[in-house]
């Protein structure tokens, strides 16, 4: 399998996303959810306040956290503490913000940008917040850090054959190795209860460990 430099938006609705080209450097595309209408759109962003993570953490980088909703950016700061991957320190670059919502997509990864959006609903288990994100920021790993034999590596130990590692326009990414890898490196970090991999099970220790071992940079 071939693997190209991409730029893409990653997004998740109803834990089902995402879009992608294979061109260098392409305009950035989204997609809808499987589980949402053809016509359901994620809300337009609006420029909020800035939550700095960690500012009290020197010398860790100050990863920027930011919300155009208070209650949706309590809700996804707190829901952010179930999770210990140290994205402070190993994404540095990489901006989160939260944003209140009621339909559409439950998030976005805009690789160019360096950014994760997140769309909280009102009747949104704390649980599934938590997963979405861990989600989201497995996304931001791959792209980070992974390249053409890492991700040879992972779709090898999972016993995963031909399949794409990145998908179609307005497809779900559950059927792709980028889908499963963000879905194992939520896995990893908060449970496989909500694991929805279409193209293995949930990962095995030996699988937890290569996620640790490709997260770590």
């Amino acid at each position: 399998m071939q693997f190209a430099n991409v730029s893409m938006v990653v997004a998740i609705g109803a834990l089902s996303f995402t879009a992608a080209t294979w061109a260098p450097n392409p305009p950035l595309t989204g997609s809808q959810s499987r589980l949402e209408s053809a016509g359901a759109r994620a809300p337009e962003l609006a420029v909020g306040p800035t939550i700095v993570a960690g500012a009290d953490e020197s010398p860790k980088p100050k990863v920027r956290v930011s919300g155009t909703d208070v209650e949706a950016s309590r809700r996804g700061l707190e829901a952010m503490q179930a999770i210990s991957y140290d994205w402070r320190t190993l994404l540095p670059e990489w901006e989160i913000r939260f944003h209140a919502a009621t339909a559409g997509a439950y998030g976005y990864t805009l690789t160019q940008e360096h950014r994760i959006d997140i769309y909280v609903r009102p009747d949104e288990s704390d649980a599934l917040l938590t997963h979405v994100i861990a989600h989201e920021l497995g996304h931001a790993v791959d792209v980070t850090f992974n390249d053409g034999n890492d991700r040879r590596r992972w779709l090898d130990l999972r016993g995963i054959e031909d399949a794409p590692w990145w998908p179609d326009n307005r497809a779900a990414d559950f059927a792709t190795g980028a889908g499963d890898f963000a879905e194992s490196f939520a896995a990893w970090q908060v449970g496989d209860s909500d694991f929805r991999s279409d193209l293995a099970a949930p990962p095995s220790a030996e699988a937890r460990a290569l996620v640790a071992e490709l997260a770590a940079g």
